[in-house]
């Protein structure tokens, strides 16, 4: 094993495996990175590893590059955008935010409101922008809760009729970000690929002919709650109340908030969707965290998702019937599926 030279909390990785007969070596290539708040994984097979630490490093560049235009409370496109909102009540949409905001506000009507990125001062008055929460804001922002719908674009102009309405890409942009890393490796040549970013994977191709094998975290205690073998294209994403929280008083509070009443979202621990695009993946894994155990087969069928899995905060699983045949679930917790 070969460790590079760390950058930015970045290792790479190298496993060499010698395949029988005269075909080429294949390696195993791992890189870390810390972006968006968590860390970035990327395993690749290849049998170049001149090409592989290219692909690497410009994906490193890439990254750095997307967080100064989404970041939710540094200095980036995003603040400066939320900004002149808060100033002005419009302000010029930068193309770096363009696509987002456009799929943002096609998943709010999709989900009928549950997915709503515009609640990003909410979010930061709670205190999960490093700061003290503030509860009056809290308070403040709960009598008249923005929603994507507040925000109107035309003409690469935006206009906000709440002044609490502060974008947070957050429940979003992780899984465009991994779409734009995947596209990037299948453009390239490379068949064979997992990104983990934080638990939510984009997963290629198989591993050395053996499908890959992936857990699915136990949200109350270390380990696994299920595991599944996978090959091919999939994007496995994950929400949990177990990511970012605090304590207030005798309550943990997490920053999956239920826009219908301001609160962190109640009755479920975390859930977990398979899909075909991670951006989907990703919006559907927020969703079912908010509302999973009453509104999962709408929201499945609002966002054209099969399999799901939402595990309650009392160690139920709710489980669709074409993800319970491809998982091993692991733990003994009343289970129900979804047909």
């Amino acid at each position: 094993m070969h460790r590079a030279t760390p950058s930015r909390l970045s290792w790479l990785f190298l496993f060499v495996l010698n395949l029988s007969g005269c075909e080429p070596r294949q390696h195993l290539v791992e890189q870390h990175l810390l972006e968006f708040g968590t860390i970035i994984e990327i395993t690749m097979i290849t049998g170049d590893l001149i090409h592989a630490e290219h692909l690497l490093t410009e994906i490193e560049h890439r990254l750095s590059i997307h967080r100064e235009q989404w970041h939710a409370w540094e200095d980036s496109d995003l603040t400066r955008f939320n900004t002149a909102l808060l100033q002005n009540s419009t302000a010029q949409v930068p193309a770096s935010l363009a696509p987002l905001l456009q799929l943002s506000q096609d998943y709010y009507d999709a989900t009928r409101g549950l997915f709503n990125p515009a609640l990003g001062k909410l979010i930061a008055a709670y205190g999960f922008h490093g700061r003290e929460a503030d509860m009056s804001m809290v308070a403040a922002i709960r009598r008249d809760i923005p929603g994507m719908h507040n925000l109107k674009i035309d003409s690469e102009i935006a206009v906000s009729s709440n002044p609490h309405l502060q974008i947070d890409l957050g429940g979003i942009a992780k899984g465009y970000a991994v779409g734009l890393i995947s596209r990037y490796l299948d453009d390239n040549g490379i068949d064979h690929y997992i990104i983990n970013a934080g638990g939510d994977m984009a997963i290629a191709g198989n591993r050395f002919g053996r499908p890959w094998r992936i857990g699915i975290q136990n949200p109350f205690a270390p380990g696994v709650v299920a595991s599944l073998e996978i090959e091919g294209k999939h994007n496995l994403f994950t929400s949990g109340n177990y990511e970012r929280q605090y304590r207030r008083g005798k309550n943990r509070a997490h920053h999956i908030i239920d826009p219908r009443n301001g609160e962190p979202a109640t009755g479920q621990s975390s859930a977990t969707v398979l899909s075909n695009d991670p951006v989907r993946a990703d919006v559907a894994a927020t969703a079912l965290m908010i509302n999973g155990f009453q509104g999962h087969r709408e929201l499945a069928r609002s966002l054209d998702i099969e399999d799901f899995i939402v595990i309650g905060e009392s160690r139920e699983i709710v489980v669709s019937g074409t993800l319970a045949d491809k998982i091993k679930i692991a733990v003994s917790w009343p289970t129900t599926i979804i047909n």
